[in-house]
């Protein structure tokens, strides 16, 4: 692809705007997904076989590490190009990651996520942060995935929504909701989606015989105000840091909800 070629079209960026999502955006092909897949899975088998115990604590963060194997994973599927013109499309030509999430839903799993967004924010300025989802593996309705609330983006945050640490609808807030339009985030191992912080989103059970796994990052605009992206800092991966008042890092915290077994080695078909 062209450096210069951005990869969503006018319709699908007036669609994101109105709508607060899209999904089905091609970023890599099934052949290549595969390939990153299996490394993925041999790097988590090799940390568990070495160290499970230091594998699940969560501070224990080997991406971190600039040019270690986790590292190089990370990021080349961070600043894959199609991800970035994609994302530059919606949130302008200056971009960062403000950090990200390994999204595993087990085999069987009956663990359910409620309705939320991903920011408290009520201001104008949640428009320079989006969510991106990468698909490792199938997104469908039989494994969970995740169904958004079309248009939320544009309505009002229920009161219980104060910070981060409380970003779910209480019971009377998802009664409220009733029959919204709502949206299936249907995907194919890579393809991603992009979504709104202030979009409200859920998934469900996992009720087939393999994970659901997604790769998640959380995309902002280098002029995003520090007290919306809840951070002091990013890694650019498209453009200048403007204005700059992000510390420019090169690592990025990732969030993975780790297990002292191997989650992701069940067949990828």
């Amino acid at each position: 692809m062209n450096s210069n070629e951005a990869i969503l079209t006018d319709e699908q960026i007036q669609r994101y705007w109105r709508d607060g999502y899209i999904y089905g955006i091609p970023i890599l092909t099934a052949k290549q997904m595969e390939i990153a897949r299996k490394k993925l899975v041999e790097l988590e088998r090799k940390e568990v076989e070495t160290d499970p115990k230091r594998w699940v604590d969560p501070d224990y963060q080997p991406w971190m590490n600039p040019g270690s194997p986790w590292w190089h994973w990370f990021q080349g599927m961070v600043r894959n190009p199609s991800i970035i013109h994609a994302v530059q499309g919606l949130l302008g030509p200056n971009v960062m990651v403000r950090n990200a999430d390994i999204f595993v839903k087990p085999v069987g799993s009956e663990e359910t996520i409620q309705w939320h967004a991903d920011t408290a924010s009520r201001d104008s300025g949640s428009d320079k942060m989006l969510t991106a989802w990468i698909a490792i593996s199938d997104s469908t309705k039989k494994n969970g995935c995740m169904e958004w609330l079309t248009g939320s983006h544009r309505k009002e945050l229920p009161p219980e929504i104060q910070d981060k640490y409380s970003l779910s609808y209480n019971r009377s807030s998802v009664k409220k909701i009733g029959r919204a339009p709502r949206q299936l985030n249907l995907l194919i191992p890579g393809q991603m989606s992009v979504h709104h912080f202030r979009t409200v989103h859920r998934s469900r059970y996992n009720r087939t015989l393999k994970p659901r796994i997604g790769l998640v990052v959380r995309f902002m605009a280098t002029d995003t105000p520090i007290e919306i992206a809840e951070s002091g800092k990013g890694t650019l991966v498209g453009g200048s840091n403007d204005p700059g008042h992000f510390a420019s890092e090169p690592c990025f915290h990732v969030s993975w909800k780790r297990s002292d077994e191997a989650q992701l080695a069940s067949p990828a078909k």
